[in-house]
């Protein structure tokens, strides 16, 4: 379940990562796209963990809560938003990374993501 988790927590930080809002399809679809990674990626583990179907069960809504919630976020966003691109080129370079990277938080970090952070918050902090 520890894995799963750090799919969780991907998502949760880059929601948190998005206060600014954006709007283009180009980003609507890169948060499809890392959606349905992270879906693929925490389905497989808990497949490789033989969990119940039960817990199974309970896991799929999760992950479909928290893509909806995400793109829900993303969909706000105001075209022509500085982090547009970056918050997109972020979410394509997580998408690339393998399952496995995806498990290490050392490295789920992307140069792309890192630094979408710092532009993030250099505008958090202007206003």
């Amino acid at each position: 379940m520890s894995s799963v988790r750090v799919y969780r927590s991907a998502l949760v930080a880059l929601t948190l990562l998005m206060p600014i809002t954006v709007g283009a399809q180009e980003i609507v679809e890169a948060a499809s796209g890392l959606c349905e990674k992270v879906r693929t990626c925490a389905m497989a583990q808990i497949d490789k963990e033989d969990l119940t179907p039960e817990l199974r069960q309970m896991m799929e809504p999760m992950l479909d809560s928290m893509c909806a919630n995400m793109q829900s976020k993303v969909q706000e966003v105001e075209v022509g938003n500085a982090l547009h691109q970056p918050a997109v080129d972020c979410m394509r370079s997580m998408e690339a990374l393998s399952c496995e990277d995806m498990q290490d938080p050392a490295r789920m970090q992307t140069a792309q993501c890192e630094s979408y952070e710092k532009l993030a918050r250099e505008a958090q902090d202007k206003s």
